[in-house]
């Protein structure tokens, strides 16, 4: 049995993802957007070696085999996006984490406190 499409246009499934307030948020929901697009390359590479072993040729299997291929290259970039958020964030976390909040651009001129514009 085919679950059920939702969503605006029939035959389509509907996926909702929060706009992410903190770093957390971000993290997690580029890793469970790696877990539902991995399930998924799991789900297509699975139909289509059962297709296989029922004789369906080459031809028509290859392109179902590349969905999969693809969808497993979108979950390793989900993942990867997860790390490389963490990594470039992580010097702005630990200051944050200090309780030291940065606000501002420092090379803006003539801004932020302490400093005074030339004359």
């Amino acid at each position: 049995m085919l679950p059920r499409p939702r969503g605006r246009r029939p035959g389509r499934y509907t996926i909702e993802f929060d706009t992410p307030d903190t770093d957390g948020e971000f993290i997690a929901t580029s890793l469970a957007i790696a877990a539902l697009v991995g399930g998924m390359a799991d789900a297509v590479d699975d139909w289509t070696d059962e297709l296989t072993r029922r004789g369906m040729p080459p031809a028509i299997t290859l392109q179902f085999q590349h969905v999969a291929d693809n969808l497993m290259d979108g979950e390793t970039a989900a993942r990867q996006t997860a790390a490389n958020f963490a990594d470039y964030f992580e010097d702005a976390r630990t200051i944050a984490a200090r309780g030291i909040r940065i606000i501002g651009n420092p090379h803006r001129r003539g801004g932020g406190p302490g400093r005074r514009r030339a004359a």
